[in-house]
């Protein structure tokens, strides 16, 4: 018949199926579930997913030994890895890791971050963890020292030789 129908199932052998207008994707509406506050959910439409790099900087002169980023984006959601060296940091940044491959959503709050492996710091931690401010695309880091006290956040880290591996997550803007 003639019109728009429904599709009981569909087989695609070999290639993508795209849709090929902005705004659309993939509705999960059948699926409204309210949570235990009553409340249903904002958004059920599934129209973005990327995977990519990035390149986290210091900005300034600074030269790097290693310099690598991945990300994978669903939706709003962003996933961001990082494995920066520093060789020289001349007049980068020692705190603020910049490049993020989106800007966070500007939320007035922050969104954690963890880093898995740090060695060279310029500050004195015993751990080290890292986030995400709302509407930027910089990374920023915090610590503990010895006695599982804080020292603070937006910490100074990075001097020549500095290396820091580590994840982030957050929505974007």
């Amino acid at each position: 018949g003639e019109g728009v129908g429904e599709i009981d199932s569909l087989t695609i052998g070999d290639g993508d199926l795209v849709i090929g207008t902005s705004g659309h994707g993939i509705s999960f509406a059948a699926t409204s579930d309210t949570s235990a506050t009553g409340a249903s959910m904002a958004n059920e439409l599934f129209d973005d997913y990327e995977e990519g790099t990035w390149t986290p900087t210091l900005g300034g002169n600074t030269s790097y030994t290693a310099q690598a980023g991945r990300y994978t984006k669903i939706g709003r959601y962003v996933l961001a890895d990082f494995d920066l060296t520093v060789n020289v940091l001349g007049t980068g940044s020692a705190g603020t890791l910049q490049g993020l491959p989106f800007n966070a959503e500007n939320s007035a709050g922050v969104f954690s971050g963890h880093v898995s492996f740090y060695s060279g710091l310029s500050a004195n931690v015993t751990s080290l963890d890292c986030y995400v401010i709302s509407n930027t695309d910089d990374i920023f880091f915090t610590g503990h020292g010895s006695a599982s006290s804080s020292i603070g956040n937006n910490l100074s880290i990075f001097q020549n030789s500095t290396r820091v591996l580590g994840t982030v997550h957050y929505f974007a803007a």
